[in-house]
């Protein structure tokens, strides 16, 4: 009789009531709660999950009560909001205070859910997770059981499935040529256009970006070498340097730059700097001993590849121009 009178108190109440009814409530569902436990005391090794009220209505809340009777030495953990209470929803939580006896430990709680479910019978079996040295049992309480109001199930049942009233016809798909070859036109049309007017521009613009890259991928390549060999003194970054330098000259001039002695070098670049330059670096390589020069044959060899490439850069300018 406790269990339906307090159904009878809170089945008409809106989730969104007061604080004074919800402190009501919540003593009454605490009450109803303890006398549920004192008549479960031979199963109180199992948690205690009770509906507060015996049936439900579609989209309106419903409490339920869980407990659990424990030793003290045990570290217990209810379910929060985020728990899967399927096929219910969790409102609300109320925790209440532990209370303590000669029969052990009591933890209880209070849920609000609401049920969007039209089964006519609907169960809920919620855990407690009992937390002992390094492993965390879960524990399930006795399934319980809550039924649709009779109200609910008779419009259920006088409601009809709609029937589609829909006759769809099969539709020809085609292709459409004359869209397809309109657009291919217009789009060559205006491409050959561009490429009347701007053709020329485009052309060395592109020339020019393509000349741009890669002088700065050897200027990055040739000062980490550099900056290697000048601070660590070693001749192996040197030598690295001299052929990421020769490399560069051959996509430049095209000419086999990688292959050429000093003295062919001498002959498709003639520079007195060069070729002192170029000098010092064999010495220094076949000689296997670091020169004082070394820094500045390099920065010398850096300086040379940067010349072709702005003579080469004024080059694709003037015949563009011409």
């Amino acid at each position: 009789m406790g269990k339906l009178k307090l159904a009878e108190e809170v089945s008409g109440i809106d989730p969104l009531y007061p604080s004074g009814y919800l402190q009501r409530i919540l003593y009454l569902c605490s009450v109803l709660l303890g006398l549920t436990i004192a008549a479960c005391q031979g199963q109180n090794s199992l948690p205690q999950g009770r509906f507060l009220s015996d049936s439900i209505d579609v989209g309106k809340p419903v409490f339920y009560a869980l407990s659990f009777r424990h030793s003290q030495e045990k570290e217990v953990f209810f379910p929060d909001t985020t728990y899967n209470f399927a096929p219910f929803e969790v409102l609300s939580q109320k925790i209440f205070t532990s209370s303590t006896d000669e029969k052990g430990m009591l933890d209880s709680a209070i849920y609000q859910l609401i049920s969007f479910d039209v089964a006519a019978a609907q169960v809920l079996q919620v855990p407690v997770f009992v937390f002992e040295k390094r492993d965390c049992t879960a524990v399930l309480s006795a399934p319980d059981t809550v039924f649709l109001k009779k109200e609910d199930l008779n419009i259920l049942e006088s409601q009809k499935a709609l029937t589609p009233d829909t006759v769809l016809l099969p539709l020809n798909r085609e292709f459409n040529f004359s869209k397809l070859i309109g657009t291919l036109a217009m789009i060559i049309g205006i491409g050959g256009s561009i490429y009347w007017v701007f053709g020329n521009d485009i052309s060395k613009q592109w020339r020019l970006i393509k000349l741009q890259r890669r002088h700065l991928e050897y200027l990055r390549s040739f000062n980490r070498l550099l900056r290697n060999a000048r601070d660590k003194g070693s001749i192996k970054d040197a030598e690295k340097a001299i052929i990421v330098w020769k490399n560069y000259l051959e996509r430049l001039e095209k000419k086999p730059f990688a292959t050429y002695t000093t003295r062919e070098i001498m002959d498709n670049m003639p520079d007195e700097n060069l070729a002192e330059a170029l000098k010092n670096m064999d010495g220094m390589i076949y000689g296997q001993a670091r020169s004082k020069k070394m820094d500045a044959s390099l920065e010398v060899l850096k300086a040379g590849a940067t010349k072709i490439y702005r003579n080469r850069r004024r080059q694709i300018l003037d015949r563009q121009e011409s």
